[in-house]
């Protein structure tokens, strides 16, 4: 599988996340296991090799 980090100012702020919806200036996050969270910021880079997902506000 392909679950990924994600990381805001350098800090991962949420791991396992299978999914990541931008919503006008809001950012969600979906884990493997249903968890939702909803941040700030846009999406800078997704690197899939590496598993992350930089956001920034």
């Amino acid at each position: 599988m392909c679950e990924l980090k994600v990381i805001l100012k350098g800090k991962t702020i949420m791991e396992d996340v299978v999914r990541i919806t931008q919503q006008k200036e809001n950012i969600m996050l979906q884990s493997l296991l249903g968890e939702t969270r909803t941040i700030p910021g846009r999406i800078r880079d997704i690197n899939l090799t590496k598993q992350e997902a930089i956001i920034e506000s």
